[in-house]
């Protein structure tokens, strides 16, 4: 018995394409959120974090946690991978969003090298 390989190759290559498009459309969706380059906006404008980390903070991986937006309102309560020129930590970012801005109650950045916690006082924009 003779199988069509063209028939199978058609289905896993298609299959592929569905399985790879929706693992881009899920880590787009969970890495490029409002909240998170918010944040990371303040976060880089903190002399003792820059002190730490140096300039140019950016994400270094996903967040883990929570973030639920609907409209124009939403909550956050997540973590964030985070390192600059001289380091790496976490930043922990507590927040409201109420009529398309942002309310933190809080961002720390935690530096991976000592553990030192760096509270952000920049929580209303």
């Amino acid at each position: 018995m003779v199988v069509p390989v063209g028939c199978l190759s058609f289905v896993i290559l298609f299959t592929g394409l569905i399985i790879g498009g929706l693992f881009w459309g899920f880590s787009k969706i969970t890495s490029d959120n409002d909240v998170t380059k918010h944040a990371i906006n303040i976060i880089n404008q903190n002399p003792e974090v820059q002190q730490k980390l140096g300039t140019k903070i950016i994400k270094d991986g996903m967040f883990r946690g929570n973030i639920s937006i609907a409209n124009d309102t939403g909550e956050a309560n997540i973590s964030v991978p985070i390192r600059g020129t001289k380091g790496s930590g976490i930043a922990i970012i507590v927040g409201e969003k109420e009529f398309d801005k942002w309310n933190y109650e809080k961002i720390i950045v935690q530096i991976d090298e000592t553990g030192e916690l760096i509270q952000i006082n920049k929580v209303k924009e």
